[in-house]
C-alpha cells in the first residue's frame, strides 16, 4: 500500500480560510499522477472521429460514454466529459479497446485502477477517524466511477465562465486531480457569495452527500463549481467513491444536524438517491431535459431531501 500524504488545503490568507471547516477539503500527495497527454489524445480522438464515440457509447446505451452537451447548449457546463467505471470497461469489446489503447484509453483505465488500488482504502479509514465510525464495510462492492473532464474553449458558448456549475457531490468523497490549470472553486460555508481558488496544480479530496449524511455531518461535503477561462484548455480526473447501492442513507452516530424525517426513518438508500442527485447533475450537464418549472439549483432540492 502507498504512503499517502494528507495535508489541509492552503488558501490565500485574505480568503479567510478559517471560516473553511476543518476536514472540509483536503490535498493529497499520490503515489500516481494522471496521464494528461493520453487523456488529452484520447478527447481529441474521440471529438473528431464520431464513429468512434458513437462505437464506445453503444456499449453503455443507457446514459453513454462520451458526452459532448457542450457542442451545442450554450446553457449547459461548457465541457466535455468521458464517464467510465470498472462496470463500464469491462463491457468494451476487445475489438474497440484495442482501437483506442493508442489514444488513450489504456494509459487512462490503468491510471484509475493504480488510484483505487493505492489510495481508496486509506482514505476511507480516514474518514472513518473523522466520522467517529468505520464506514469502509458500506463499501464492499466497490461503488466507483470515473471521470475525464475537458473544459476545451471550443463550445456552443466560448467566452461562457461556466465550465461545471455549483454543486455537492453526492458520494463519499471525489478525488479531483488537475492539469495545472486553475478554476476549481470551492464555496464558503459561512459566506455562500464567496469562492475559494484551488492552486491548479494541487490534488484534492472532496466529501459528498453520502459522507455528510452517514457521519451525521461531522464529514463536511463543500459545494463547488470549475470556472472557464476564455482560450484556456483544462483537463482534470476524478474518482468518485460511494457506498453500496443498496446502503441506508442514514447518520451512523448521533448528531446535531437536524436530518428529514425520511432520512431519520431509514427511507432513503443510496441507489435512490444517486437517481434523485443523477437527474438534476444531468441537467446541469446537458444530458437531460426536464419538465418546464423545475430548472432549480441542484443542491437546492437534494437539500430539501437531506433537511426536509
Amino acid at each position: 500500500m502507498a504512503t499517502l500524504s494528507i495535508q489541509p488545503v492552503p488558501l490565500p490568507t485574505q480568503q479567510s480560510p478559517q471560516s473553511l471547516p476543518e476536514g472540509a477539503a483536503v490535498l493529497i500527495t499520490p503515489s500516481v499522477q494522471p496521464p494528461f497527454t493520453a487523456i488529452r489524445t484520447l478527447f481529441d480522438h474521440l471529438r473528431s472521429n464520431p464513429a468512434a464515440a458513437a462505437s464506445l457509447n453503444a456499449t453503455y446505451p443507457k446514459r453513454g460514454i462520451f458526452k459532448s452537451a457542450a457542442l451545442t447548449n450554450k446553457l449547459s457546463d461548457q465541457k466535455f466529459t468521458i464517464d467510465l467505471s470498472p462496470t463500464r470497461t469491462s463491457l468494451i469489446p476487445a475489438t474497440l479497446r484495442s482501437s483506442l489503447a493508442p489514444h488513450g484509453l489504456e494509459e487512462v483505465t490503468s491510471f484509475f485502477k493504480s488510484v483505487v488500488d493505492n489510495h481508496v482504502s486509506d482514505i476511507l479509514s480516514s474518514l472513518s477517524q473523522i466520522a467517529g465510525v468505520d464506514i469502509s464495510p458500506l463499501h464492499a462492492t466497490k461503488n466507483i466511477n470515473f471521470r475525464l473532464c475537458d473544459y476545451n474553449p471550443s463550445t456552443a458558448a466560448p467566452l461562457s465562465e461556466n465550465g461545471c456549475g455549483e454543486h455537492t457531490d453526492y458520494g463519499t468523497f471525489s478525488i479531483i486531480f488537475q492539469d495545472g490549470q486553475a478554476g476549481l472553486e470551492l464555496q464558503d460555508p459561512l459566506c455562500p457569495t464567496t469562492w475559494h481558488e484551488i492552486p491548479g496544480d494541487a490534488t484534492i479530496i472532496l466529501a459528498g452527500w453520502c459522507g455528510y449524511i452517514l457521519s451525521g455531518g461531522r464529514v463536511c461535503a463543500v459545494r463547488h463549481r470549475v470556472r472557464r477561462m476564455p482560450g484556456v484548455r483544462r483537463l482534470s480526473a476524478v474518482l468518485f467513491v460511494a457506498p453500496d447501492l443498496e446502503v441506508t442513507l442514514k447518520p451512523l452516530v448521533e448528531s446535531d444536524v437536524r436530518f428529514s424525517k425520511e432520512v431519520m426513518g431509514g427511507k432513503v438508500r443510496v441507489g435512490w438517491f444517486k437517481d434523485v442527485m443523477g437527474k438534476r447533475w444531468r441537467w446541469r450537464e446537458g444530458n437531460l431535459e426536464v419538465e418546464e418549472g423545475e430548472g432549480v439549483v441542484q443542491d437546492e432540492e437534494v437539500g430539501r431531501l437531506v433537511f426536509g
